[in-house]
């Protein structure tokens, strides 16, 4: 007995075979490979795709179960994902590739390890004048709560402090060795915690 199915190579949809000749004249098969790009994007909605295509929102839905795409609610919480993924302070990312596991809180802070972390940004501060003028990192005291806090340096690396190193307002330090230690020289010990990542405990996975 010969088989009642066609497979449209386009659409990559089996279909009966007295439906596929009327397949091929419709607006879905004509742009079947739009509808699929699109679906691959999780945070376009069913109801955009049906917009743009001239469809109602529940044919798209049917389409994307046929195809073998999420469910609309499925679709909308890997679209919050990734988002949140984009949106992730460099700190976690850089935690996440040496094998941390963040469960991100917000996009600047997260647990890490059990650990409420959270980043903030250091910049550069002048001390002196003329010759006696040197430029220091400056770091302001973090507000809420955390265990640990990492500091984004301007070159890339983070300062890593647990909360009982950050009694202070603000505080200027040489992240690099130096003769001079700055306007707050007792700051100076700072530069051991640059990168000290082992302050967050094991990574929970291999690299």
């Amino acid at each position: 007995m010969s088989s009642t199915k066609r497979y449209c190579q386009t659409c990559r949809l089996e279909l009966d075979k007295r439906g596929f000749t009327r397949h091929t004249l419709s607006v879905i098969h004509r742009k079947g490979k739009l509808i699929r790009a699109m679906l691959e994007r999780d945070c376009i909605t069913h109801a955009e795709i049906a917009r743009r295509i001239g469809l109602t929102r529940e044919r798209v839905r049917q389409l994307a179960l046929k195809m073998g795409f999420a469910d609309g609610r499925s679709r909308h919480a890997i679209c919050r994902m990734e988002r949140r993924r984009k949106e992730m302070a460099e700190f976690f990312v850089q935690a996440q590739k040496r094998g941390f596991e963040v469960e991100l809180l917000g996009t600047r802070n997260a647990y890490i390890n059990g650990k409420l972390c959270i980043q903030r940004k250091a910049c550069w501060h002048d001390v002196g004048r003329g010759k006696y003028k040197y430029t220091y990192l400056s770091i302001r005291q973090p507000r809420g709560r955390f265990d640990i806090c990492a500091w984004k340096l301007p070159d890339g690396r983070f300062l890593i402090l647990p909360k009982k190193l950050t009694g202070f307002r603000q505080t200027t330090f040489n992240p690099e060795e130096s003769e001079h230690h700055g306007a707050a020289s007792s700051s100076h010990y700072y530069r051991q915690h640059i990168e000290g990542w082992s302050l967050l405990g094991r990574p929970r996975r291999s690299k």
